[in-house]
């Protein structure tokens, strides 16, 4: 067991999101997993938070990149940078001797996807003293509170921003798993498309997915009216339009019936 005054460290690296946690301490830093990059340089100019708020404000030369694609390492040399850039953060002043780090991965990681996971900790400046891999569902478990060492199956569904992670787990391991290659995202883009085709109107992703988080729902008939702001597409100019929960879900029912569709499989 780990023991409290030890420097242990969970990381959960997402395509959309990274959590640091500290044994002792709790999460100590949830930010985007954005980097904002000079093309004609090459510099980072911005990690995180920072970067994000970056997205389409600044000139063309200046690109977000996400460094991760579901769930996995898509750039070694910018994800090695930007952990590099949260760690410090979450860590502060305070040092770390050798941590112990436990890093979530997705259950499909291939043997060349989980060694560049291994890697990307292991021969960083913190020279950790070992580096765990955690099936990401049996994680999402624990941090559920349930009880995986039970003889019994428990199944957890994760949609993350660019996967779907349907697993069935039972004494302490993975049963079954399925692994969608869409997630929150497409749903944003559903949002986006029908929006535009319906009302002709055009949005932004930053919008779509507030919809998708204040009135969005899997299920029909479900209450509730945001006011957005969006591009008529005949005058060019920014409208403001109520949209309701119903056209919401209409949106968003053919990915979510995939989903659906999916867990029937595994069960």
């Amino acid at each position: 067991m780990f023991s409290m005054m030890s420097n242990d460290i969970g990381i959960d690296l997402g395509t959309a999101s990274i959590l640091v946690y500290i044994k002792g301490k709790g999460v100590v830093l949830k930010e985007p997993s954005v980097v904002a990059i000079d093309r004609d340089t090459n510099k980072i100019m911005a990690i995180g938070e920072e970067a994000r708020l970056m997205i389409g404000r600044t000139p063309g030369n200046i690109v977000a990149v996400r460094p991760l694609r579901q769930g996995v390492i898509s750039d070694y040399t910018i994800t090695e940078k930007m952990m590099k850039y949260f760690i410090n953060k979450a860590v502060g002043k305070r040092t770390l001797r050798k941590p112990r780090i436990s890093v979530c991965i997705p259950s499909g990681a291939t043997e060349v996807e989980k060694k560049a996971f291994y890697d990307l900790f292991y021969k960083s400046k913190m020279k950790p003293k070992s580096v765990l891999l955690c099936d990401k569902p049996i994680a999402d478990a624990v941090g559920l509170g349930l009880d995986v060492n039970e003889p019994t199956g428990i199944m957890v569904v994760d949609i993350g921003a660019d996967t779907t992670e349907i697993s069935v787990i039972s004494l302490g391991g993975l049963v079954l798993s399925d692994l969608l290659h869409f997630g929150g995202n497409r749903l944003d883009e559903s949002i986006i498309t029908h929006i535009k085709k319906n009302y002709n109107l055009v949005i932004g992703q930053k919008t779509a997915m507030q919809l998708k988080e204040h009135i969005g729902s899997a299920l029909p008939g479900e209450e509730g009216i945001y006011t957005i702001v969006g591009l008529d597409v005949v005058s060019g100019l920014p409208i403001e339009m109520e949209i309701t929960a119903d056209t919401v879900y209409e949106a968003m029912k053919d990915n979510l019936s995939s989903i659906c569709n999916a867990i029937k499989m595994i069960l």
